[in-house]
C-alpha cells in the first residue's frame, strides 16, 4: 500500500514538474521573442508612392532618408539622440516622420524635416513599426527600408553606412526592424506575447 501511495506521489510530481518545465519553456521563449523578432517592413512599391508625396520640392531631385520615430518607443527615442550626435551628409535630405505624443525634441525640430503624424496615417503608407529607415534615391525608387542595427537596442546605429552603401547599390539588404508596433494591427498581435 505505502510504495503505491510513493508510487502515485512520484508520479504526481513527475507530471507536476513536467508542467511548470512546459510553462516556464513557454513563457520564457515568449520572452525572448519581443527581443528578437524582427518588426515587418512594407513592400518598396507601396512606400516608394508614399514617400513621393512627402516629399518637399527642395527635396525633389535628391536623395532622401526618411526616419520613421515613435514618441512611446526607447529605441526610436535612442536613433532621435543619434541623429542630434551625429554629422549628417549634406548630399542628403532627411526627414523625420514623428508619430505619437510627446512631441520630438526642439533640437530635432530645427535640425530636420520633422512631419507630425498619426500612426493610422503611417499605416496607410504600410509602415507599422519604428524605427525605421528609408532611403529614397531622386528617381523616387527605394533604395534601403528596414532597421538601424542588427539588434535590439544595438550599441551602434549603422544609418551613416547604410546611406553611403545606398548610393553605390541598386538595393541594400535591410536590417531587421526591432523596436515598438506603431499600428493597431500589430500591436494586437503582439499583445499574445507576454511582456517583459
Amino acid at each position: 500500500m505505502r510504495a503505491s501511495r510513493r508510487s502515485v506521489r512520484d508520479r504526481f510530481g513527475a507530471v507536476a514538474l513536467a508542467v511548470w518545465f512546459a510553462s516556464m519553456l513557454l513563457v520564457g521563449a515568449g520572452l525572448l521573442a519581443r527581443h528578437v523578432v524582427a518588426l515587418p517592413v512594407p513592400a518598396s512599391d507601396r512606400l516608394a508612392a508614399s514617400v513621393d508625396v512627402l516629399r518637399s520640392s527642395a527635396s525633389r531631385g535628391r536623395w532622401l532618408a526618411v526616419h520613421v520615430l515613435y514618441a512611446e518607443c526607447r529605441c526610436s527615442q535612442r536613433v532621435a539622440d543619434h541623429l542630434l550626435s551625429t554629422a549628417r551628409p549634406t548630399d542628403w535630405s532627411e526627414m523625420v516622420l514623428w508619430v505619437g505624443s510627446p512631441p520630438p525634441a526642439a533640437a530635432l525640430d530645427q535640425r530636420f524635416d520633422v512631419r507630425r503624424i498619426e500612426a493610422i496615417d503611417l499605416a496607410r503608407y504600410g509602415i507599422e513599426s519604428a524605427p525605421m529607415l528609408v532611403a529614397v534615391d531622386p528617381g523616387g525608387r527605394v533604395r534601403y527600408a528596414g532597421g538601424y542595427s542588427e539588434r535590439k537596442q544595438g550599441p551602434v546605429d549603422d544609418d551613416l553606412r547604410i546611406l553611403d552603401a545606398a548610393r553605390r547599390t541598386a538595393l541594400v539588404a535591410s536590417l531587421p526592424v526591432f523596436g515598438c508596433a506603431v499600428s493597431d494591427r500589430l500591436r494586437r498581435e503582439l499583445r499574445a506575447l507576454p511582456v517583459p
